[in-house]
């Protein structure tokens, strides 16, 4: 029998992780990895400017974006400025803007920058957004704004503006992480601004400690790595969010049926995220901000009860175009390797979700296009990419960058409008590309199923599956670690979940859950590989080990 220790150091290993000290830092409930928020591009002067603005009482607001990373980064850095204006003793009035990805877009525009101009603003911060915002920014400028940038955003030479930028991506930085969320560009900010001006303040320390739940859900729903110091992030985060300091996220979390002091990274994907983003998707995002700042619990309830009522309505939305594009995939002879699917009628709020999903079903990179006018009325596309590990989304769209009016986003994600005439010179290009990149590396179009470790069913128990808790909080680039549970006798299999999707059995003694059970699936008395993942299930006060089957073999 292998001791569960000795495996979980296997599995670590197997990802690059051999020194003892960052072995003993992954697996710590106190990991120690954070960089000082100076090394950041232009922290020092992007600090200096917030205090003599807030020492002239001057009003700043905070440009949000309306996606979960942006609305706690909004909210976190709001809550810390408001509290940095009383301990100062000041007058300056801390506000905050979030567009409306309808009306507006993404990122930085003209129109809101004079509206902010007009109500009074001298300095405007951004977060998760601004760095290719060239021509925004020297528009603001014009108007007298101020503006500094806090993002995490690629950036490119011929768009960056003239002002601070504090971001890890910027050309020649100093930052040993360049993967950080948006909310986490925020906290730095936040912490380097306390850590010049207020060295000994343990008030300000404590509260701006306790927002790492803000920066927790945020690095979670905005997929980046959770390595590093955003791992350390997210664990601390975690405690926080566990502890029920907060009381908007406490109703929030009773709302969806989750429950404090059980909160994960898992939870935060598949629960809290998707509903503070079901109100930049479907509606207006601000409420989430406010959601957050308020001391008015009756308006914290209302808040809550709509985002629930959102997401809902943002599942039964998401459930149909998932619907029609699978139609359209599975009813196509065009044999395509970059799906560009247009199905029309699409709400454009839901169609990053969906080519999500595509994504996973098809391990193809997915781009969904919703219908849309430019200001003279011109038919556009607007799209919502999903790409596939080893094929870069940004860098492939940007080679076709003439096709677009507005691009950005990451080598996993990205958005762009086009003018509809263009559509059939994009999937003709993007299908193309695919088919060199594939000539090139065949290997991209297979999903990496490859165990990090063959379990035997003797070792099947609690006890590793509790010593395997240790990798979370897991999520991108650091996945719940992939088993092969080898040669196990199949039994008690039972059909659950609505119309019987799902699976429960037993395998050689050991409980085991299929969710959406597709391809192979295990017959009572036959003998099978399985691959997924050995968790600790909890019910009923009672803790037991349980294989989720992710593929039988």
């Amino acid at each position: 029998m292998t001791q569960p220790d000795t495996i979980v150091r296997a599995i670590l290993a197997g990802r690059g992780l051999t020194e003892d000290s960052d072995v003993e830092d992954f697996l710590s409930k106190k990991p120690k990895q954070i960089y000082d928020p100076f090394l950041l591009s232009h922290m020092e002067e992007g600090v200096d400017i917030l205090f003599h603005a807030i020492e002239t009482d001057q009003k700043i607001t905070v440009y949000g974006d309306y996606d979960a990373d942006g609305l706690t980064a909004c909210s976190l850095l709001c809550g810390f400025l408001r509290l940095a204006v009383e301990n100062m003793h000041k007058n300056a009035h801390i506000d905050y803007y979030i567009p409306s990805r309808f009306e507006e877009g993404y990122g930085l525009n003209t129109d809101a920058l004079t509206m902010l101009r007009e109500k009074g603003t001298n300095l405007v911060i951004t977060v998760d957004c601004g760095s290719v915002s060239a021509t925004e920014i020297a528009y603001g400028k014009s108007l007298g704004l101020e503006v500094i940038v806090t993002d995490h955003h690629d950036c490119i030479a011929t768009q960056m503006p003239d002002c601070v930028v504090i971001n890890p991506k910027y050309p020649g930085s100093d930052y040993p992480f360049p993967f950080l969320a948006g909310c986490a560009v925020a906290f730095k900010f936040a912490q380097a601004f306390r850590e010049k001006f207020f060295p000994e303040n343990k008030v300000l320390r404590a509260e701006l400690n306790r927002m790492l739940d803000l920066v927790a859900v945020g690095t979670v729903a905005d997929v980046v790595p959770l390595l590093h110091e955003n791992r350390t992030f997210v664990k601390y985060g975690l405690t926080v969010l566990n502890s029920g300091r907060r009381l908007a996220f406490s109703k929030l979390i009773r709302a969806i049926g989750q429950h404090l002091g059980e909160i994960s990274s898992y939870n935060i994907a598949f629960g809290i995220a998707p509903h503070i983003n079901a109100s930049g998707r479907l509606s207006e995002a601000a409420c989430v901000v406010e959601l957050f700042l308020t001391e008015d619990e009756a308006r914290m309830d209302e808040i809550v009860d709509e985002l629930v009522a959102l997401n809902r309505k943002r599942r039964e939305i998401q459930d149909d175009l998932f619907a029609r594009c699978v139609e359209t995939i599975e009813l196509s002879e065009a044999g395509d390797q970059f799906l560009l699917l247009n199905p029309h009628d699409v709400h454009e709020g839901i169609s990053g979700i969906v080519a999500g999903k595509l994504k996973s079903r098809y391990h193809l990179p997915v781009a969904v296009l919703a219908d849309t006018q430019d200001e003279a009325s011109r038919a556009m596309l607007k799209g919502s990419a999903r790409s596939i590990p080893g094929v870069d989304m940004i860098e492939m769209l940007r080679e076709h960058e003439e096709l677009f009016s507005k691009l950005g986003g990451h080598p996993m994600a990205a958005g762009f409008t086009l003018p509809a005439e263009n559509e059939e010179r994009l999937r003709n290009a993007l299908n193309a590309d695919m088919q060199i990149r594939i000539e090139k590396d065949p290997s991209i179009l297979i999903p990496d199923e490859t165990p990090e470790w063959l379990l035997a069913p003797e070792d099947a128990d609690l006890a590793l599956a509790e010593a395997l808790t240790l990798f979370e909080p897991t999520g991108s680039e650091n996945p719940k670690p992939l088993i092969a549970f080898k040669a196990v006798t199949i039994s008690e299999v039972r059909s659950i979940g609505q119309k019987g999707k799902h699976l429960r059995f037993t395998a050689s003694g050991i409980p085991c859950v299929y969710f959406n059970a597709e391809g192979k699936k295990p017959s009572e008395g036959h003998v099978y590989t399985l691959l997924g993942s050995l968790e600790v299930n909890e019910f009923r006060g009672s803790r037991s080990a349980q294989f989720i089957v992710r593929r039988v073999l």
